[in-house]
């Protein structure tokens, strides 16, 4: 008689009980039911592994997605989860500022963010600085202790979408960004406006994506 075992990485992690308690509540009152509640710094670990199965096994990676309110940055060394963090500068805080220096509107500010952001290049990369420091701090972290080098950076959320916010966050991080399509692994079965819909938000489902891959 054999035995063997079996050795599984394990991501622990901890939510207030009213917070979930409230998205339970959410998720009834939209007529829907829950049968999982994923993390949301899974998300781009699990889409980049079947986007990029090249770079997920063989390279030292940083995936970093700028949400709403909060950035996260996970650290990946050759397919293995070593390091994650969570900034709390997002996309609204790029928007809000430009919105306010600018006296304009929300929705304005974030059509020239995405759009045109060139003609505002200076105001962005100023608000950029400091997500672009926090995330450079990480990157650090992780190199001194682990004797590694981090060789590129692949970025997703709405933000990633400008070519501005890219260029500044690459010469604050002294590493490649790049974006990338957490939906390029998918066999899609739609209309060709509809693909280019999905081609067109693709940077802004990472976590979506990955949330599903937990479920399967």
């Amino acid at each position: 008689m054999t035995s063997s075992s079996v050795c599984a990485a394990v991501l622990v992690t901890a939510a207030r009980q009213q917070l979930i308690a409230d998205l339970m509540e959410g998720t009834r009152a939209a007529g829907l039911t829950s049968d999982y509640i994923v993390p949301g710094l899974i998300g781009p670990v699990n889409s980049f592994e079947l986007a990029m199965p090249e770079a997920f096994k063989n390279d030292c990676v940083a995936i970093v997605d700028i949400g709403f309110r909060n950035s996260t940055i996970c650290i990946l060394q050759k397919g293995e989860f070593v390091l994650n963090r969570t900034v709390a500068i997002g996309g609204d805080r790029l928007t809000t500022v430009l919105s306010e220096s600018m006296n304009i509107s929300y929705a304005e500010a974030e059509g020239i963010k995405v759009g045109v952001a060139h003609e505002v290049q200076s105001t962005l990369e100023s608000s950029l600085m400091p997500l672009g420091r926090e995330l450079r701090a990480s990157i650090d972290f992780f190199e001194h202790q682990q004797d590694k080098t981090v060789t590129g950076v692949y970025i997703s959320g709405g933000s990633s979408r400008s070519e501005v916010i890219m260029s500044a966050l690459q010469t604050e991080l002294m590493v490649e960004c790049k974006t990338w399509d957490p939906t390029g692994f998918l066999k899609m079965e739609l209309p060709p406006n509809q693909l280019g819909e999905i081609e067109q938000v693709a940077p802004q489902l990472v976590v979506a994506v990955g949330a599903a891959i937990a479920a399967l």
